[in-house]
């Protein structure tokens, strides 16, 4: 994982919260793309960025951990939805597997 020291720029307006930060991050900039800070921005806030739109390109570190805080709280809606779908599909086959077991006749056949 690289270091967010060589990514900080000095003196900038955060794209998010517009205020004049002491410390961004360009969303375009090595350690931006390699966090997905534009993907994250679009698919999670209600702005979209772009490379060529002619507003700010920086995000300052406050609004850029809470973008990531609000990631994780997504990946883990997204884990614990699979599991769940997971769960119900197995005890739905299971429950389906024993109906199909207790229904089935309990009389012995007749002898031969």
């Amino acid at each position: 994982m690289g270091s967010t020291d060589k990514a900080v720029i000095t003196g900038f307006i955060c794209r998010l919260c517009s205020k004049m930060n002491r410390f961004v991050i360009h969303i375009y900039g090595e350690e931006g793309e390699r966090m997905k800070l534009a993907e994250k921005i679009n698919a999670y806030l209600p702005i979209t960025v772009n490379v060529n739109d002619p507003l700010p390109k920086t995000a300052c570190l406050h609004c850029i951990e809470r973008l990531e805080a609000h990631h994780e709280l997504m990946e883990q809606f997204l884990l614990a939805k699979r599991r769940l779908t997971t769960q119900n599909k197995s005890s739905t086959v299971a429950s389906t597997s024993t109906q199909t077991v207790d229904t089935a006749p309990t009389s012995s056949p007749p002898p031969c």
